[in-house]
């Protein structure tokens, strides 16, 4: 394409008209459709497809091994070559990582008591004692819930059995009233 007499708007136009019909016409020669689906691998090469071409049309087991041995080249090809790549050009051998399954941490730290992990089951028993019983008989003054105001008693209109099935179903069974006026 000759740009170099280019003296007004009309002439740029006729020139990109040109450049995209030239682009358009290579692509379409030369560009290939790609069906990707979710089962598309980024290692897939033309040595794959022409195999399982042949085991498709024959369907014995030389060409299934031919199959198998050509995914494994593919494979360790893409594989090594990506690995060559991340080492060599950013030197972060963690973007290694983005390919393994990602574990999660477990939900669980270890219990300390008094600075000291509890490693064994001595010493947790030990620090959930001490924790939780700490104030095994000793007198407690609950005096002060009496200040604390108490609501009314509600007259309940009338329900049937159902009825209460229905609401207590929603309850917890592990919870019951206690001492701090909460029912």
């Amino acid at each position: 394409m000759d740009s170099s007499n280019l003296k007004n708007q009309e002439d740029i136009q006729r020139c990109v008209d040109g450049f995209s019909s030239t682009v358009k016409e290579t692509w379409s020669i030369h560009s290939k459709t790609k069906r990707i689906t979710k089962h598309s691998k980024e290692w897939w090469n033309d040595q794959c497809s022409a195999c399982i071409d042949k085991y498709h049309e024959s369907g014995d087991i030389g060409s299934w091994k031919a199959l198998k041995a050509a995914v494994r080249n593919a494979k360790r090809t893409f594989f090594d070559q990506k690995i060559q790549e991340i080492t060599s050009s950013n030197k972060r051998l963690w973007d290694l990582m983005n390919w393994v399954k990602k574990k999660n941490l477990p939900a669980i730290e270890a219990i300390y008591h008094e600075g000291q992990p509890c490693n064994n089951l001595e010493a947790l028993w030990n620090a959930l004692h001490s924790s939780y019983n700490s104030a095994e008989n000793r007198a407690i003054n609950t005096r002060f819930l009496d200040s604390i105001y108490q609501s009314d008693n509600i007259d309940w209109p009338p329900f049937t059995g159902q009825e209460f099935k229905d609401a207590i179903a929603k309850c917890s069974n592990a919870s019951s009233p206690s001492p701090d006026h909460i029912t």
